[in-house]
C-alpha cells in the first residue's frame, strides 16, 4: 500500500471523527430586559472547558465528546444559571436564550430560610384566613417583591391589595389553582422548599412566556428533575415559631449518560407546642421526580409530591381575652386525663402527580403538555352541641364584660363580686374556665345515657370535610418567527369535584348522635319533615365515622385558550395577548334537607348548572430609553366568572344561587334578581425601571377596577342558634396604589434596599345583601317558615353600605429599609426596619345594612309590621342632642370599619457559607430574628363579629348602646428565630 493510499485512509477517518463531534450553543439574555449578557462565563463542569459570551449574547461550544454534563453560567451581578445537558455523538444542541436573573447586589437570606406559604398560618374558623400572600417567597431581584415576601409577610401582607385568588401558580406549566375559590393551596407544597425552589415570577399583568397570566401575577415552579444539580444536600432547622424542628434532604441525580435523571427530597417537620398554646404540629413530607430525554426533540417528566399533615388550629379572640391571657392564648384546647387535647385539628393530605411532555418541533418551535392530578384531602374537627351550654371557653357569656353589658342599663343590679371573681379566674388561669372542659363534657354525656339511653348525645366531636379531585391539562405552543417576532399560544381544561360533607369523629361518650337540625328542632320538634338533615333517611343513628349534617359535591368545568404575540424593536417591545375562556359550575346534593323541601328549594341531585364564556385582553409597551433605564406601561381588560364557592345563598342545605339583585331606588322593598354575571376587571400599571452599577430598582403606579363581583360569608348567631350566610352581588372595588424598591450598592461589601408601597384599596358602591340563616329561620323573628310562601320573609335583602370601606388584605402603607452585609469569605448578614399603616379590619355586612344603618318596618311570620332601629334616623329626619349622641355613638362602635394601630418590626439574619474539597461541598449556617423588639401590639388582622346586641324587649328591638360581640383579632408573633444548618455534597 502507498504512501498516498495511507494519507488517505488517514484523513478520511480523521473527517469521520471530526464529524462525529457535537457542539453545543446558546444566547445568554437579561431576564428583567431581555438584553444580551456579554462576557458571562459559560461553563461544561465535566468536560472542564469554558468559553465567554460575546456580541449579542452569544456562546458556542465545538468538537464536544458525548456525555452528560453541568452547564454552568456566571456573570457579575447575576444568579449563577445551571442545567443538565446530555449530548449524543454528532448532535448539535441549541438552547436558545437563557434568561438570567439579576441579583439584589448581595445574597439575601440564606436559601434554605425561603418563607413558603404555610398552612399552620391558616385558620379556617368561619372561613376566616389569618395569612395573605401572593407571591412564593424568592423574587428574583426585584428589590420590592423581596420585602413583600420576607419582610412583610407577618404581617398578611397582600400585594398591591389583591385577594389570593388573583395570582396563579403552575407547576409544570400546569395550572393548580382551586377552580372552586380560585386560590393555590400553597400547604400542599409541605414546606418542601428545596423541591420548589426553582421558579419563573412574573408580577401583575406583564405578559408571562409560559402562560396568559392573571390580574395579580403568575408563578411557574419547574420541577423537572434534569433542573437539580446533581448531588445531595441535608438540613436540620429549629425555630420557635408554628413547628419547633424541620429535617430535609434532596438527592439528584443530575442528566445521566442514558438520558434519565431523578430527584427525590423529603422534610419532616414537628411540634408538641408551637408558639401558640395547645397548638401541635406533625408533617411529613416526599417529592420524586423522573425525566427521560428521549431525543433531541422529545422529553417526557413524571413528578409526584405529597404532604401528610396533622396539626392544631388558634382562633382569633377578643380584646378582652387578650388582656386577661395573652397573644398566644388559645381557645380550641383543654386538659382530659392531664393532657392538652384541642378540639380544632386539621388532617390534609394532597398527593399530586403531574407528566409532561417537551417536544422540540424544529430550532424555533416548541410544544409543551402537562396534565395533573390532584386529590386534597382536607378536614378539620370541632365541637358541636345539642340542648347543652355553650362549650367554647371565651364565648361571651362567660367573659367578666357580659355581667355588666347584660345588666348595662340597671347599673344597680351589678354583681361586681362575681365580675372580679370569674376576672380572677382568667388572671389566674383556671383552666376549668379557661379552656374547654374535656372531662366536663364527657361527664355531662354519661349523665344523659343515664337518663335517656336512647337520646343524642350532647356534645361530639364532628369532623368537616372539604376535598377537592381535580385533573387538569395545559399545552403551550411557541414559535420564534425571526429576531423580531415571536408568538406563544396555549389551552387549559380543568375538572374539578369539591367534596363537602361531615363525619363523626367522637360521641365524647355518647350513645349516638341524630341526624337532625337541633338548631330547627328546638322548635318545630312535631314537624318530622322540617329537621331532617335527610328525608331518604330520617332520624338516622349516626355512630363514628358516619357521614351527617350535609353532603354534597360542587363540580366546576373551565377550559380556555390565548394567544400572545411579542415584537420586539430597537427602542419598542410591543406585546399583545387574547384570551376566550369557558366556565360550567353546578352543585350535586347527596342529602334532601328537609327546610329546603319546606321552601321548595332542590337539596338533593344535580342542580342548575351555570355557564359563563369570558373574554380577557392584555397589551404590553416597553420603550427602552436606553441600555439601562426603561418605561413599561401594561394594561389588561377581561371578565371573570364567580366562583363556585361563593355563588350559593346556603350550599350545605339547598341549591340557590346568589343571582344579581337589583333594588328599586325608589322602594327599597321591591327589587329584582337577575342571574348572577361574570366580574369585570379593568387594570393597568406603568413602571419606570432603572439598572446602573450602583443603583437598581424600579417605580410603578397601578390602577385596578373590578365591577360585579360577588362575596359570601359567614358567622354563627347566638340568638337564633344558626349558621347565617350573608353574601353580597354587585361589589364594585378600587385598588390604586404605587410600589417601588431601589437597592444602592454602598461598596464592595455594603448595600442598602428601600422597599416600599401606599395604596388606597376600597369598595366604590354600596352593594345589595342577602342574609339567609342555614336552619331556614327568619332572622327577624326566629321563627322557621312552613310553607315556600313564608319563605319569602325569611331571607333579607337589602341594601348594604359598603361604599368607601377598605378591602381588608393587609396593610396599604408599607415600608422597610434594609442594610445588607457581604464579606468575600462568605460571610452574610442584614438587618431590616419595616414599619406598616393603613390596615384595616375585616368588616361583617350585617353591620353595614340598610336596616342597621336606618332601621325600618318588616313583617313577621304573623304578617304584623314591626318597626326596628337603627343606628340613624330615616334620612331628612332632625335630632335632639341626646338623640344625635347616641347615634354618633351607635355609628362609631358598630358602623365603622376599625382602622388597627400602625407600628414597626425589626428583623436581623446573619449567614455563613463555608466550602470543603475544592468546593464540591459545602456548609451552609444561617440564623434569623424576627421582631427582635418583641412588639406585641401590631394586630395583623381579624374580623367583625356578625351579630349586633338589640333590646328586644323594646317595642322597636333598639341596638343596644354596648358591644356585646366586639370584634375579634390575630396578633402579629413576639420575637421568634430561626436556625438553619445545611450539608451539600
Amino acid at each position: 500500500m502507498n504512501r498516498n493510499l495511507w494519507l488517505f485512509i488517514m484523513l478520511f477517518f480523521g473527517i469521520s471523527v471530526f464529524a462525529q463531534k457535537s457542539e453545543l450553543k446558546g444566547v445568554i439574555i437579561d431576564f428583567g430586559t431581555g438584553s444580551p449578557v456579554v462576557g458571562a462565563k459559560v461553563s461544561l463542569k465535566v468536560k472542564n472547558v469554558s468559553v465567554p459570551s460575546v456580541k449579542n449574547g452569544k456562546f458556542i461550544f465545538k468538537n464536544l465528546s458525548p456525555g452528560a454534563d453541568e452547564l454552568i453560567i456566571e456573570s457579575p451581578g447575576y444568579q449563577t444559571f445551571t442545567q443538565n445537558i446530555l449530548i449524543k455523538k454528532g448532535e448539535k444542541i441549541d438552547l436558545g436564550n437563557i434568561a438570567l436573573i439579576k441579583t439584589a447586589g448581595v445574597v439575601p437570606k440564606s436559601e434554605e430560610n425561603i418563607r413558603l406559604f404555610d398552612e399552620s398560618d391558616l385558620d379556617d374558623d368561619d372561613n376566616v384566613s389569618s395569612q395573605s400572600a401572593s407571591y412564593l417567597a424568592g423574587a428574583s431581584d426585584d428589590v420590592f417583591l423581596n420585602a413583600a415576601s420576607y419582610n412583610y409577610s407577618p404581617m398578611r401582607f397582600s400585594v398591591r391589595g389583591y385577594e389570593q385568588n388573583a395570582s396563579t401558580t403552575y407547576i409544570n406549566g400546569v395550572n393548580f389553582n382551586d377552580q372552586e375559590r380560585g386560590r393555590f393551596n400553597y400547604s400542599s407544597l409541605g414546606g418542601l422548599n428545596d423541591a420548589f425552589r426553582n421558579k419563573d415570577l412574573v408580577n401583575g399583568i406583564e405578559m408571562p412566556t409560559f402562560a396568559y397570566g392573571s390580574l395579580g401575577g403568575v408563578t411557574n415552579i419547574n420541577t423537572r428533575a434534569s433542573a437539580y444539580a446533581a448531588g445531595t444536600k441535608a438540613s436540620v432547622a429549629y425555630t420557635n415559631r408554628s413547628y419547633n424542628l424541620r429535617a430535609t434532604a434532596t438527592y439528584a441525580t443530575g442528566l445521566m449518560n442514558n438520558g434519565w435523571a431523578f430527584t427525590g427530597s423529603a422534610v419532616f417537620r414537628w411540634a408538641n407546642e408551637g408558639i401558640i398554646e395547645g397548638t401541635f404540629y406533625n408533617s411529613w413530607g416526599y417529592f420524586l421526580s423522573g425525566e427521560k430525554v428521549i431525543n433531541d426533540r422529545h422529553r417526557i417528566s413524571l413528578t409526584t409530591f405529597g404532604a401528610p399533615t396533622k396539626r392544631a388550629q388558634s382562633a382569633a379572640v377578643t380584646q378582652e381575652v387578650y388582656d386577661l391571657r395573652s397573644i398566644y392564648y388559645n381557645p380550641y384546647w383543654g386538659y382530659q386525663d392531664g393532657k392538652k387535647r384541642s378540639s380544632r385539628v386539621v388532617n390534609s393530605f394532597d398527593p399530586t402527580a403531574i407528566f409532561n411532555w417537551d417536544y422540540k418541533i424544529t430550532e424555533t418551535q416548541h410544544l409543551k403538555s402537562g396534565i395533573g392530578f390532584h386529590y386534597s384531602n382536607y378536614s378539620n374537627t370541632a365541637l358541636s352541641f345539642y340542648n347543652a351550654a355553650d362549650p367554647r371557653p371565651d364565648y361571651y357569656r362567660n367573659m367578666p364584660s357580659y355581667q355588666i353589658n347584660e345588666l348595662f342599663d340597671s347599673p344597680e343590679n351589678i354583681d361586681y363580686d362575681l365580675v372580679n371573681e370569674i376576672k380572677d379566674q382568667w388572671l389566674n388561669n383556671n383552666t376549668d374556665i379557661t379552656q374547654i372542659n374535656w372531662n366536663s363534657l364527657y361527664h355531662t354525656n354519661y349523665l344523659n345515657n343515664v337518663a335517656n339511653p336512647d337520646g343524642s348525645a350532647k356534645y361530639v366531636l364532628e369532623q368537616r370535610h372539604n376535598d377537592l379531585v381535580e385533573t387538569t391539562f395545559n399545552s403551550t405552543y411557541s414559535n420564534r418567527f425571526n429576531k423580531w417576532v415571536n408568538m406563544l399560544a396555549g389551552i387549559d381544561v380543568n375538572y374539578s369535584i369539591g367534596k363537602h360533607y361531615k363525619t363523626m369523629n367522637d360521641l365524647l361518650g355518647g350513645k349516638q348522635w341524630i341526624d337532625i337540625d337541633q338548631f330547627a328542632e328546638r322548635d318545630f320538634s312535631d314537624n318530622n319533615m322540617i329537621i331532617q338533615n335527610d328525608l331518604r333517611n330520617p332520624n338516622r343513628k349516626i355512630y363514628e365515622g358516619d357521614r351527617f349534617g350535609y353532603d354534597y359535591n360542587m363540580n366546576v368545568i373551565k377550559a380556555g385558550a390565548f394567544i400572545q404575540g411579542n415584537l420586539s424593536l430597537t427602542k419598542f417591545d410591543i406585546s399583545a395577548a387574547f384570551r376566550l375562556s369557558t366556565t360550567s359550575f353546578w352543585r350535586e346534593g347527596k342529602m334532601e334537607n328537609g327546610r329546603a323541601a319546606v321552601i321548595g328549594a332542590t337539596s338533593y341531585g344535580k342542580g342548575k348548572v351555570l355557564n359563563f364564556v369570558d373574554p380577557s385582553g392584555k397589551i404590553g409597551v416597553t420603550y427602552k430609553i436606553n441600555g439601562r433605564h426603561r418605561l413599561v406601561l401594561n394594561g389588561l381588560a377581561e371578565t371573570r366568572a364567580p366562583y363556585a364557592g361563593y355563588a350559593y345563598v346556603a350550599p350545605r342545605v339547598k341549591d340557590t344561587q346568589i343571582g344579581k339583585v337589583i333594588i328599586n331606588p325608589k322602594n327599597p322593598r321591591q327589587y329584582k334578581i337577575k342571574d348572577l354575571p361574570s366580574e369585570r376587571v379593568y387594570s393597568y400599571d406603568l413602571t419606570y425601571q432603572f439598572n446602573t452599577p450602583i443603583v437598581k430598582g424600579r417605580i410603578t403606579g397601578f390602577h385596578t377596577i373590578t365591577q360585579d363581583g360577588t362575596e359570601a360569608t359567614g358567622y354563627y348567631n347566638d340568638e337564633f342558634r344558626t349558621f347565617v350566610n350573608h353574601t353580597l352581588s354587585g361589589v364594585n372595588k378600587r385598588y390604586l396604589g404605587v410600589e417601588a424598591g431601589v437597592s444602592v450598592k454602598l461598596n464592595d461589601s455594603f448595600s442598602v434596599s428601600v422597599a416600599g408601597t401606599y395604596g388606597d384599596y376600597r369598595y366604590t358602591n354600596n352593594a345589595v345583601g342577602v342574609m339567609s340563616a342555614e336552619n331556614g329561620a327568619n332572622l327577624l323573628t326566629g321563627e322557621l317558615p312552613k310553607t315556600p310562601a313564608d319563605a319569602k320573609n325569611s331571607d333579607i335583602i337589602e341594601r348594604v353600605y359598603t361604599k368607601d370601606l377598605r378591602v381588608s388584605t393587609g396593610p396599604q402603607l408599607a415600608a422597610s429599609i434594609t442594610l445588607d452585609y457581604f464579606h468575600p469569605k462568605m460571610w452574610f448578614a442584614d438587618v431590616t426596619l419595616s414599619y406598616f399603616d393603613n390596615n384595616y379590619l375585616d368588616f361583617s355586612p350585617s353591620h353595614f345594612t340598610q336596616m342597621n344603618y336606618y332601621g325600618g318596618t318588616y313583617l313577621n311570620e304573623a304578617g304584623q309590621e314591626i318597626e326596628y332601629s337603627g343606628y340613624l334616623k330615616p334620612k331628612g329626619s332632625t335630632y335632639t342632642k341626646e338623640e344625635k349622641e347616641r347615634s354618633q355613638a351607635l355609628l362609631k362602635m358598630f358602623g365603622t370599619q376599625e382602622k388597627l394601630d400602625g407600628g414597626f418590626m425589626l428583623d436581623a439574619s446573619v449567614g455563613k457559607l463555608i466550602y470543603f474539597n475544592n468546593r464540591k461541598q459545602s456548609l451552609n449556617i444561617n440564623l434569623s430574628f424576627s421582631n427582635i423588639l418583641n412588639n406585641k401590639n401590631m394586630v395583623t388582622g381579624g374580623y367583625q363579629q356578625g351579630r349586633i346586641g338589640r333590646n328586644n324587649k323594646t317595642p322597636n328591638k333598639d341596638i343596644e348602646l354596648v358591644d356585646k360581640y366586639p370584634n375579634k383579632y390575630y396578633y402579629a408573633w413576639g420575637f421568634n428565630c430561626f436556625l438553619n444548618v445545611g450539608f451539600k455534597f
